[in-house]
């Protein structure tokens, strides 16, 4: 089975993939290097078997067909990516997870918190000198604009049936109710101390303000009450209720643009 791990930059996306990655570990799915797209990271070469291998840039049913294959039936292996989810994709995806030959996992954070993430990437970014993805995130109205599109990615991963999600504050703060979630729908059994002692060991995951709704300390009230404003729906829908309703809705609306 190929698992893959969707996620919003700067959503504890990392920390999400490398608890899914544990959890196999620890049913005894060893997690070799299959895939890196990701050739250079920041500019350093990445180490085959590292965290950072295993990413899929791009996904197509070429891409995906391929790492399907090479897993084969008997063995789980989880790759992440950050990449679109188009809509000719969507219904053969479904038919992959209907199949158990394929499980996604999509992970998500308040959007408010990956702003303030993303800023700090942007200004750590500038420090180095280093013209990365984030170095243009000086402002948050900068911010919003980029996660807009983003979150928007999101619903599209997550309205697939099957799909599982994993919210940032369930993930970082609630582990076991995460790891939980991951044993039933791959079907395995962990143990979940040795888990948890292997996720959050690497201080550098769980980094930038390790903080629960950071949003409420680290923004100013007139911020928070314009990013609220722009960010409702997904707050509301999403964070607050994971109101599988709304997820409902786009799925069939990209079903109906499909048939159309």
């Amino acid at each position: 089975m190929l698992v893959i791990c969707y996620g919003i930059p700067k959503s504890g996306s990392t920390l999400a993939f490398k608890m899914v990655l544990e959890v196999l570990r620890n049913a005894g799915y060893e997690q070799p290097h299959i895939v890196n797209e990701r050739i250079r990271a920041g500019g350093i070469a990445v180490t085959p078997g590292s965290l950072q291998g295993n990413f899929l840039k791009s996904t197509t049913k070429d891409s995906i067909n391929e790492l399907i294959e090479a897993i084969g039936p008997s063995r789980m292996i989880a790759v992440k990516t950050h990449a679109r989810l188009t809509n000719d994709l969507f219904p053969w995806l479904e038919e992959l997870q209907r199949k158990r030959t394929l499980q996604v996992v999509a992970s998500y954070r308040d959007p408010r918190d990956i702003c303030l993430s993303a800023m700090d990437a942007g200004e750590k970014s500038r420090a180095k000198s280093v013209r990365k993805a984030f170095s243009s995130i000086d402002r948050l109205e900068t911010a919003a604009r980029k996660v807009t599109r983003r979150v928007a990615d999101f619903r599209q991963w997550a309205a697939l049936q099957g799909t599982l999600r994993l919210y940032y504050e369930t993930v970082a703060f609630r582990p076991d109710e995460a790891i939980s979630a991951i044993e039933t729908v791959l079907g395995i059994k962990c143990d979940h101390e040795h888990v948890k002692r292997s996720v959050f060991e690497d201080a550098n995951l769980f980094k930038n303000k390790a903080k629960s709704q950071r949003h409420l300390e680290d923004m100013d009230d007139l911020r928070r009450k314009e990013l609220t404003q722009f960010f409702r729906k997904f707050i509301r829908r999403a964070c607050e209720k994971d109101d599988q309703e709304w997820y409902d809705k786009h799925r069939r609306k990209i079903l109906k643009k499909i048939e159309a």
